[in-house]
């Protein structure tokens, strides 16, 4: 980065790190809370550092928060290159059980680990569905279900997982039934991306409930008003001015990528500047 961005700053004030500065992400997804309110099944895809685990993280809150429902916010981390459908589908009753441990609602919390001896608890092909619908059965408000890094899942296990989840959907609507109200599988890309790798994978997934295109939503980059809204957070905290010509230049160089956006304040600001602003 050159010095040239870094003169444009006004810089006086205290030395604030950057990164600790964020925009209000719930404005920017709308559209999840129309998916949750019309119990869709859905996808959530976006590139890499583009917020989407801080989105969860702050949307399970929030949901929570509420009180309408429960939301759980469930990392497929470990599952990618696993090929073998009982290993992967194991794996994911794993998470799931952890998810419900770290969970900050007491009665999701203490169903962790709760289902693992339950019948069809030892399938591959039922598994992670029989435990979604366990704790459905167990909770006294709907639940709502966000598998974050699912693009990490592929091939066969990917398949059987995506079944499940299919006849879990479906039989939610039959009286007595219970199922999250809401899912969403988040990653780097659309789930049809990834089902396209073969015509039998295209086939098998034909019944999904995710293979509706409106169903697939993606996390906006940075509009420049964003920006400026975001490096005027770190106005308020420092009172170091972040001139009009920088916006336009952060806006041109990043093109509102979020990491990008972050990226080129912390190259001024720490690396450049070492967080000593009266050097500009």
């Amino acid at each position: 980065m050159s010095q040239s961005m870094v003169k444009i700053f006004n810089t006086t004030g205290p030395c604030v790190p950057f990164e600790h500065y964020m925009l209000p992400v719930l404005g920017r997804l709308k559209a999840v809370k129309e998916m949750i309110e019309g119990k869709y099944y859905f996808v959530l895809y976006a590139p890499r550092q583009s917020g989407k685990t801080t989105y969860l993280d702050i949307l399970t809150e929030k949901i929570n928060s509420e009180g309408q429902y429960y939301a759980l916010n469930c990392p497929f981390s470990g599952l990618r290159d696993i090929s073998d459908n009982e290993i992967a589908m194991t794996t994911i009753v794993t998470l799931l059980n952890d998810a419900m441990y770290s969970s900050n609602i007491n009665l999701i919390k203490q169903k962790a680990f709760k289902y693992d001896s339950f019948p069809g608890m030892n399938s591959a092909v039922v598994k992670v569905k029989r435990i979604l619908i366990s704790l459905c059965e167990d909770l006294d408000k709907e639940l709502i279900v966000f598998f974050d890094e699912a693009d990490t899942l592929s091939g066969a296990p990917l398949i059987i997982f995506l079944e499940q989840i299919r006849l879990g959907y479906q039989s939610r609507h039959k009286p007595g039934n219970k199922f999250p109200r809401s899912l969403a599988l988040v990653g780097m890309r659309d789930i049809r991306d990834y089902l396209e790798t073969s015509e039998d994978l295209r086939a098998k997934a034909e019944g999904s409930p995710f293979n509706i295109k409106k169903e697939s939503l993606t996390l906006a980059n940075f509009t420049q008003s964003e920006i400026a809204t975001l490096y005027h957070q770190h106005t308020e905290a420092s009172g170091q001015v972040f001139e009009p010509l920088a916006v336009e230049r952060a806006w041109y160089w990043s093109e509102g990528q979020p990491w990008l956006v972050n990226a080129l304040a912390y190259e001024a600001l720490v690396k450049i500047l070492n967080n000593n602003y009266s050097l500009a």
